[in-house]
C-alpha cells in the first residue's frame, strides 16, 4: 500500500519521550522514518523489508494493545496508548496490523492501556480514584481521574510532540476517532473497552 493508514500503537514513557515498544527507538516529533535494524544479516535496502519484520509497526485494534500491555514485563505506569498515521510503503499483515516506511503520532490517550475494561461499569470502573486521595476524581462523564504524576508527564509528552491528549471514551464520544480515520467496528471496539455500550451500526 502507499496510502496513507491510522493504526493504534504502545509506547513506553521515559523522561518526556516515547520509546518503541520492541526496538530502542526513541520517537521523534513529527515524521518518524523506518530503517531496518538486523541482527547477524544484512540489513533491508529499504524498510519495511519484504522478508523482514522491520517497519513502524501499528495495529488495526485498540484490544490488541491492550492484550500487549497486560501481558508486558516492564512497568505498566510507564505505558501510553496512541495513535498513528503511517505512509510511504505500507506493508499490511492481514487482521493483525501494518509496517509502515513513514509514521507519525496523531493522538495520545490518557487510559492506561493494560486496565481498559477491566472492571464492570457496576464495580468502580477502572478503579475511579476517591475523593481526597490526591487523585483527580471522576469527571461527568464517568471518566476515572488521572493520579497527578501520570497527568503531569502524560501533558508533557503530548506537548513535546505536538499532539492532542484525550481518553478514550471523550475521544469516542466526540467523533475523533472517526474523524481520524478509524473504521466503525474499532470505534465501536474502543468504546465497549471504556465501558460505552455501542454498537457498530449506530456510529456516525
Amino acid at each position: 500500500m502507499t496510502e496513507p493508514v491510522v493504526g493504534w500503537r504502545l509506547w513506553r514513557l521515559r523522561a518526556g519521550h516515547l520509546l518503541s515498544w520492541a526496538v530502542d527507538y526513541c520517537w521523534e516529533p513529527g515524521e518518524n522514518h523506518a530503517r531496518c535494524i538486523a541482527h547477524g544479516r544484512s540489513a533491508c535496502i529499504a524498510s519495511p523489508g519484504q522478508y523482514c519484520q522491520c517497519g513502524i509497526w501499528a495495529v488495526w485494534s485498540p484490544r490488541d494493545c491492550r492484550e500487549r500491555a497486560r501481558t508486558a514485563a516492564a512497568d505498566r505506569s510507564e505505558h501510553v496508548l496512541g495513535l498513528i498515521v503511517g505512509w510511504g510503503t505500507v506493508a499490511v499483515h492481514g487482521r493483525e496490523g501494518f509496517r509502515a516506511e513513514w509514521a507519525a503520532i496523531r493522538c495520545l490517550f490518557t487510559n492506561r492501556p493494560a486496565t481498559l475494561a477491566a472492571r464492570t461499569i457496576g464495580s468502580n470502573l477502572f478503579g475511579w480514584w476517591p475523593r481526597g486521595s490526591g487523585q483527580a476524581p471522576a469527571d461527568h462523564l464517568g471518566e476515572p481521574g488521572i493520579d497527578p504524576p501520570r497527568w503531569d508527564a502524560l501533558h508533557s509528552v503530548a506537548a513535546r510532540y505536538g499532539v492532542p491528549l484525550v481518553s478514550l471514551r471523550k475521544a469516542v464520544g466526540m467523533g475523533l476517532l472517526g474523524e481520524m480515520g478509524i473504521p466503525r467496528k474499532h470505534i465501536a471496539e474502543a468504546g465497549r473497552l471504556t465501558g460505552l455500550a455501542l454498537e457498530d451500526e449506530s456510529l456516525s
